[in-house]
């Protein structure tokens, strides 16, 4: 019986994913960017007198485009999305939720969309 594997790839996910046949992914656990410009919700930054807004982070201005979406569906069995409560996805059963028990100025939990 083969050892499982795993490896790492530095390079466009949507690359990855095409050299894989269809369903080769019992899961997929993904987190893409929200692309909702969230770093500039957040991006103030509170100075003595007044605020001062931070620099977006260019990741956040980039949402999946259909071809991942596409290519996602097609490699993986299953998928938890992370931030799918963000994405136009189809209606599923349940959301897995992360608690963070922080309650500071930022997100007090975050969805996970799941098939």
């Amino acid at each position: 019986m083969s050892k499982p594997t795993s490896e790492v790839f530095n390079e466009d996910c949507i690359t990855v994913m095409k050299r894989y046949p269809d369903k080769f992914f019992d899961l997929a656990v993904v987190d893409p960017p929200y692309g909702i410009g969230y770093s500039q919700l957040v991006g103030l930054k509170k100075k003595k007198h007044g605020w001062k807004e931070r620099k977006s982070s260019e990741w956040d201005n980039v949402t999946p485009n259909v071809s991942y979406w596409n290519q996602l569906w097609r490699v993986s069995k299953n998928q938890i999305v992370w931030g799918g409560n963000y994405f136009n996805l189809p209606p599923t059963r349940c959301f897995l939720i992360w608690d963070k028990v922080q309650r500071i100025d930022q997100a007090d939990c975050e969805f996970a969309w799941t098939s």
